[in-house]
């Protein structure tokens, strides 16, 4: 007997709004997570508009957004003069702002819920390691911290277990792509520059910086560098961002701090026999603009609403594969080259190229085209951003 209608590897962001959506449709889940604590880096904080739909779905938006902040307006500076301002208050829906709110936060109001579910039974410390299918179910084994094993069957299984899924890796699926060659040192701050909720860019020949308000009267900034820096080791950031932006954040309390490279890489399928792939899992890209996560978030959704068609017998799964795989490799194909757009306008250097790269800002910004770029800032164009978007041509699809 199967041990849970679905289960979830890997209780990120993604991983556990997938256990989420699919606990409310009446299923039974079994959340299985390799680390045996919660992470506490601050990492990603940008929740989209659609993403913040789906939370709603579940009840969780209003909680999400009493402790994050409402980014309204972003403002881009070159480095003696103002741009322009996106405003989002002009966007469709009742979410007209990308809400700032750190990964730590978002996994902890993630996990109260989780726990609080009695469909959801939520393993820590269970290192998934092989998985496969059988007698028409999916099997999992792996490893537990005493050396022990594990085993457990499922239905249908979401694997939300990051850019090195043991899952896809299990299962054979080629992960298509490669690391870029671009670098950035990010850290966060307690707020000294009075810019309040807005969010600021500044584009100069030395680089850009970005900069992002968040809770509790932190900041988040984010530079671009010639290699890779790692954390808490040079006072690289510090000085960059005094150089570009004239930020002086000496002797300013510094809470978090991290260097990271970009990596571009798509699963050749997202679906194979009883496994969905969801998140990282299934596609990395620039973290800029929050893109990998919500597109990851939005894989979650369709996920969890197709496997319980799949055990409902209300469609063939052939047609639900080829849905799965055509929509969400669609979404992250257009998600990733936006992300290295915007990674490649925001980060160029020179002089020519920033002199360009300013002029062309002053033209979206003061232009109608600027209600444009807040939809792509906000996801709001991603093809099928999310199932309400959506779900009424996917039931057609599928002869619903």
């Amino acid at each position: 007997m199967a041990d849970a209608d679905i289960i979830v590897v890997g209780a990120g962001p993604v991983g556990m709004l997938a256990a989420l959506l699919s606990a409310q449709q009446g299923l039974s889940v079994l959340l299985l997570e390799q680390s045996t604590a919660r992470h506490i880096q601050s990492r990603a904080i940008g929740v989209t508009p659609p993403s913040l739909d789906i939370l709603g779905r579940l009840g969780l938006a209003e909680i999400f957004i009493e402790q994050g902040v409402t980014v309204r307006v972003s403002e881009a500076h070159g480095r003696s003069m103002r741009l322009g301002r996106l405003d989002f208050a002009g966007l469709p829906g009742k979410f007209p702002f990308v809400l700032s709110i750190p990964q730590d936060r978002t996994e902890m109001l993630l996990e109260q819920a989780v726990l609080a579910d009695p469909s959801i039974r939520f393993l820590r410390g269970h290192r998934v390691t092989d998985c496969s299918e059988e007698k028409g179910q999916v099997r999992v084994s792996g490893n537990l911290p005493d050396a022990c094993k594990f085993h457990h069957a499922g239905e249908y299984l979401l694997a939300c277990d990051g850019g090195k899924s043991a899952v896809r890796e299990s299962l054979g699926i080629p992960f298509e792509g490669e690391p870029e060659r671009y670098t950035f040192l990010m850290g966060d701050y307690q707020d000294s520059t009075g810019w309040g909720d807005t969010a600021r860019f500044y584009f100069t020949p030395r680089g850009s910086v970005e900069s992002f308000p968040l809770p509790d009267g932190r900041r988040r900034f984010v530079v671009r560098t010639p290699r890779l820096i790692k954390e808490y080791s040079s006072d690289y950031l510090a000085s960059a961002l005094l150089c570009r932006a004239g930020v002086d954040v000496d002797g300013v309390p510094q809470s978090w701090e991290s260097g990271f490279g970009v990596q571009r890489f798509t699963a050749k399928s997202f679906c194979e026999g009883r496994v969905f792939l969801c998140g990282d899992a299934a596609h990395l890209m620039s973290p800029i603009g929050g893109q990998n996560m919500n597109t990851g978030f939005a894989d979650a959704e369709l996920a969890a609403w197709l496997t319980k068609i799949l055990l409902e017998k209300r469609a063939p799964y052939d047609l639900v594969r080829e849905l799965y795989n055509r929509v969400r490799r669609q979404a992250a194909g257009a998600a990733l080259r936006r992300a290295r757009c915007m990674m490649l306008a925001g980060t160029s250097g020179g002089h020519a190229w920033s002199a360009l790269r300013n002029l062309t800002s002053l033209l979206f910004l003061h232009t109608p085209l600027r209600r444009y770029l807040a939809r792509i800032f906000s996801m709001q164009s991603i093809p099928c951003r999310n199932l309400a978007s959506s779900r009424d041509s996917f039931e057609k699809e599928l002869n619903l």
